[in-house]
C-alpha cells in the first residue's frame, strides 16, 4: 500500500530539521511518499516540494499581509490533498501561524497530527497550548524543559534531543579552520555574528561593528570575523564592513567562525545554542525598532532572551538588549570578558553543560522512529 506523509514548514532553519527527518523516515520505510513545503534540503530528501519555503518565510506585520494571498492558496492546497484520502500523517515543524490551521484541518478529517520542533508558546502565547492539545495527536520536542511544560498541560510528548546536535560537524579544528581563512590562531579573534535577516543587520552590524573598533582600541591585534549569511546582499552588510579593515568577511561560515573564535558577539537566537554546542563563549546582543521591541515584551513571559540562559535557568551569558546593546557597553563586557580569562573559563564550562542537557545526536531518527510506530506502518 502507497502511504504518503506531508512535511510542512515555513523556514530555512525548519527545511534542513525536515530534509534529516525525511531521510530517517525514508530509511525506515522506504516506500512511503513524503510531500510538503520546504526548500533545498528536503528535495535534496526526496520530498515532493509543492511551495518552496523561500516564498512564505515572512518577518513582521507588512510581510505577513503581502504574503496573504499565497498563504491563503497554499492552505486550500494541503485541504485538497487532505482531502484525497491518500495523507496518512502529517508532520509540522515550528511556524505555528500557519502550521496550526493545518494541524486543526486534518484532525476534523482524523488525519494524524505529529509536532517536531514546538512552537514556543512557553516563552510568549500560552494561550494557544490548548488550540494545540486539541489538534496535535503527538509532540515531539527538542529542549528538555519543553517535556514537563506538554507533560503537565496532558500532552502526549517525548523529548527527542537537538536536531543540532546532528547538524554542527563534531570535528571542527581550529587550527585547520585558521590557516584556510587566512588568520592567525596564536592572536586574539572575536566572532561577529549579527544575524542573517535584513532588519537585524540594520539594526545591529552597525552598532556591533562600531564596538569592534573600540575593542580595537585596546587590543591592536584582535582580529574580527564577520560569516554573513548567504542570503545578504552586498549593500546589506559587506559595504558595512568595508569601512573596517580589519574586519574579516567568512560568507557562509558560522560554524567556522565559532569555533576559530575566542568570544563571540551574537545577536540572540538559535546562533547561541550553535555556540553553546561548539563551546564558544559570547555576549549576547539584541536591538530593534522601539515598537517591535516594547510589543515584544509586553508579549514574552520569559526572563533572558538567550537560548543558553534559559536552558541554564540562570544568566550564564551575559545579555545586551535594546538600549543596553550600543557600541559602548558592548566593546566593555567584551573587555571585561577578555580581561578575566578566568570568567571565560566558567561560561565554557557552563555552555558544555547545556550541550550535554541537549541529548544525544540522533534526533532525526528518534522522531522518524516515534512517527513510523505511531502510524503502525
Amino acid at each position: 500500500m502507497n502511504y504518503e506523509l506531508l512535511i510542512i514548514t515555513g523556514e530555512d532553519s525548519g527545511d534542513l530539521y525536515g530534509g534529516n527527518l525525511a531521510k530517517e523516515i525514508q530509511r525506515l520505510y522506504p516506500d512511503i511518499k513524503i510531500s510538503g513545503v520546504g526548500g533545498k534540503h528536503m528535495r535534496s530528501a526526496g520530498v515532493d516540494i509543492f511551495c518552496d519555503v523561500s516564498d512564505i518565510s515572512v518577518v513582521g506585520f507588512w510581510e505577513v499581509i503581502e504574503k496573504l494571498g499565497l498563504i491563503r492558496r497554499l492552505y486550500k492546497q494541503i485541504a485538497e490533498k487532505l482531502d484525497s484520502g491518500n495523507i496518512k500523517g502529517v508532520v509540522l515543524i515550528d511556524y505555528p501561524g500557519f502550521n496550526l490551521k493545518i494541524a486543526a484541518a486534518a484532525k476534523k478529517r482524523g488525519i494524524p497530527v505529529f509536532y517536531y520542533i514546538s512552537p514556543q508558546v512557553w516563552a510568549w502565547k500560552k494561550g494557544r497550548v490548548k488550540t494545540i492539545k486539541k489538534c496535535v495527536d503527538k509532540m515531539m520536542v527538542i529542549l528538555p524543559f519543553e517535556k514537563e511544560f506538554y507533560q503537565r498541560e496532558g500532552f502526549d510528548v517525548e523529548f527527542v534531543g537537538h536536531p543540532l546536535l546532528e547538524v554542527i560537524p563534531p570535528s571542527l579544528d581550529k587550527g585547520e579552520i585558521c590557516r584556510d581563512l587566512g588568520i592567525d590562531d596564536k592572536q586574539l579573534i572575536i566572532g561577529v555574528l549579527p544575524g542573517s535577516r535584513k532588519k537585524e543587520i540594520v539594526y545591529m552590524l552597525p552598532t556591533i561593528l562600531e564596538a569592534s573598533s573600540l575593542i580595537k582600541e585596546k587590543y591592536p591585534s584582535a582580529q574580527f570575523l564577520l560569516p554573513l549569511s548567504p542570503s545578504i546582499s552586498v549593500g546589506q552588510g559587506f559595504s558595512l564592513a568595508s569601512e573596517y579593515s580589519y574586519i574579516k568577511v567568512a560568507k557562509g561560515r558560522n560554524y567556522d567562525v565559532m569555533k576559530a573564535s575566542d568570544l563571540l558577539i551574537t545577536k540572540s537566537g538559535t546562533s547561541t545554542l550553535e555556540a553553546a554546542i561548539i563551546e564558544t563563549p559570547m555576549i549576547i546582543v539584541y536591538k530593534t525598532s522601539a515598537l517591535s521591541f516594547y510589543l515584544a515584551k509586553s508579549l514574552v513571559n520569559v526572563q533572558f532572551a538567550g537560548l543558553p540562559n534559559l536552558l541554564a535557568g540562570k544568566e550564564i551569558v551575559p545579555e545586551l538588549i535594546q538600549s543596553k546593546a550600543n557600541a559602548k557597553d558592548i566593546a566593555e563586557k567584551t573587555i571585561y570578558y577578555l580581561e578575566n580569562r578566568d570568567e571565560l573559563y566558567k561560561m565554557r564550562e557552563e555552555l558544555k553543560k547545556i550541550k550535554y542537557s541537549l541529548g544525544e545526536p540522533g534526533a532525526s531518527k528518534r522522531a522518524a522512529r516515534i512517527i513510523i510506530d505511531y502510524l503502525s506502518f
